[in-house]
């Protein structure tokens, strides 16, 4: 917990220092150079630290001057990966309109996502620091060393995800070079972010629950990174030692689905966005609609903080859960207003407003006892075992087919929810229905957790979901997202547009 406070408060610091400016001319009292910076253990762990600010899940001190406008972190709920990730899914919409619908082409800016890249750049000047640096204990040293590498393939495979290989620079020596430089290929990005995490891997720290390293990357996080890396490529021969090493490193399923989002350092929980006073998110001004006061029977939201309530469920994937299962605890249908009105979905006999008619309330992070939902404290799950059980399900199926081992996987995920019985009895007659059944189910389990818009590229169904639930302008480029406008522009053409925009 003692980390978890430091990080929470370096983020908040740090992300201020590395994205704002200000021009108040300033006494200079002593000064940081290469020369006495960095030169112990602390310092190395200061530069290390400031990294995580682009993992935290609020834009609070991260107003970016060359923007003009805030700068998204990969968890902030506004934009960001985590915001894309899930708006153009089929599990989770954003009131308004434009990502659900694919309402997007080349002149749309996603600026203030797309700048937290240069934080790559930002990852390998760090680690040039850290290379250089003499005298220090060399275990402590390579630990710095590959948490800086782990942060920054991480943040590769983030906008790897968005918008392919992005410009940054990879190497010490050309850190020099001010210019905007070409994109790599994507065998070079490719290869570079998981030899980035396969380096790092020994040196990294072991299961972090309940330690005071919690909130620090380690080896489960890599490990699943590199899993997920490969399986998104298409390489599960390669994914598999990665999936199956998970299961010796100490994680299980919870029992309660609820418990995942309300004990922090559950035993399922591989690494969460840390969320505290000092960095706490912003999901409840997002999920919870302004004049909601009650969710069901279990929830009271007793803060007068605002909320604009614009994250909701569309009732089609709503729909795809069976009654009986335990996961729709955390998915409201229905909820109160202050005056006691109860508003429903259409037709639920309640009274309905422009929110609640497009879709239920996603409450997974809300779980918790209410006042801690006004402050924003709940952490935000990013990466755990249920996740791991249902890629080996995948990898196992495209490996060698709908074995009584894959539906083992999978019987897992559904056993703890209580919808075995919802398994086709036909699933093992081929792998298409099997994989018809997991991607679905891989939804259920895991919405509002980032990974969805992905699972459907990587299943082929990204686009053909979209137009099937009406969206005329869905295209097949549009699996990536366009390059900022601004970064073509300035640029002068050295960074080139992806296809099809």
């Amino acid at each position: 917990m003692k980390t978890k406070k430091i990080i929470s408060w370096a983020v908040a610091l740090c992300m201020g220092v590395m994205l704002h400016s200000c021009d108040l001319d300033q006494k200079v009292f002593s000064s940081l150079t290469n020369a006495n910076f960095p030169q112990t253990v602390e310092d190395i762990d200061a530069l290390v630290v400031g990294m995580y600010a682009n993992f935290k899940a609020n834009s609070g001190g991260m107003w970016d001057d060359s923007n003009g406008g805030w700068a998204m972190p990969i968890y902030a709920a506004g934009d960001g990966w985590w915001a894309y990730s899930e708006f153009t899914s089929d599990e989770c919409r954003h009131q308004g309109n434009r990502l659900y619908d694919f309402n997007w082409a080349g002149a749309w800016d996603t600026f203030m996502t797309y700048t937290i890249s240069r934080n790559i750049t930002r990852c390998t000047f760090i680690l040039d620091q850290l290379e250089k640096v003499g005298g220090l204990p060399e275990a402590a040293k390579a630990t710095k060393i590959a948490e800086a590498k782990t942060l920054r393939a991480w943040l590769m495979f983030c906008f790897y995800d968005l918008y392919g290989p992005v410009s940054c620079v990879l190497e010490p020596e050309e850190l020099s070079n001010i210019g905007y430089t070409p994109r790599p290929t994507k065998e070079t990005y490719f290869n570079r972010m998981v030899s980035d995490l396969q380096e790092s891997l020994p040196y990294l720290y072991d299961k972090t629950n309940g330690t005071g390293n919690w909130g620090r990357v380690n080896k489960g996080l890599a490990t699943m990174l590199l899993m997920k890396a490969y399986m998104n490529d298409h390489q599960y021969d390669k994914a598999l030692p990665y999936a199956e090493s998970m299961k010796t490193m100490g994680y299980k399923l919870s029992d309660d689905y609820k418990d995942i989002f309300i004990n922090e350092m559950n035993d399922e929980t591989v690494w969460a966005v840390p969320s505290g006073e000092l960095a706490g998110n912003e999901y409840f001004f997002y999920a919870f609609p302004p004049n909601c006061i009650t969710f069901g029977k279990d929830f009271e939201y007793k803060s007068g903080a605002n909320r604009w309530g614009g994250y909701l469920m569309p009732w089609e994937f709503y729909d795809t859960y069976d009654k009986a299962d335990a996961r729709l605890e955390v998915i409201f249908d229905s909820y109160k207003s202050a005056d006691g009105t109860l508003y429903t979905r259409p037709g639920g006999g309640g009274a309905s407003d422009d929110r609640i008619q497009q879709g239920a309330v996603p409450v997974k992070y809300l779980c918790n006892d209410s006042e801690k939902y006004s402050n924003g404290n709940t952490h935000i799950v990013a990466f755990r075992y249920a996740d791991v059980l249902l890629s080996l399900a995948e990898i196992e199926n495209e490996l060698n087919g709908p074995t009584d081992k894959a539906l083992g996987y999978l019987k897992q995920i559904t056993d703890r929810v209580g919808v075995t019985h919802t398994i086709p009895a036909d699933i093992q007659s081929s792998k298409e229905k099997f994989k018809e059944f997991l991607l679905m189910e891989r939804g259920r389990e895991l919405f509002m957790e980032g990974w969805r818009r992905q699972d459907l590229i990587r299943f082929g169904k990204y686009i053909e979901f979209a137009r099937n639930r009406g969206c005329t302008a869905a295209k097949d480029h549009m699996v990536l997202f366009p390059i900022p406008p601004k970064v073509i522009t300035e640029s002068g053409g050295v960074i080139e547009q992806n296809p099809g925009y």
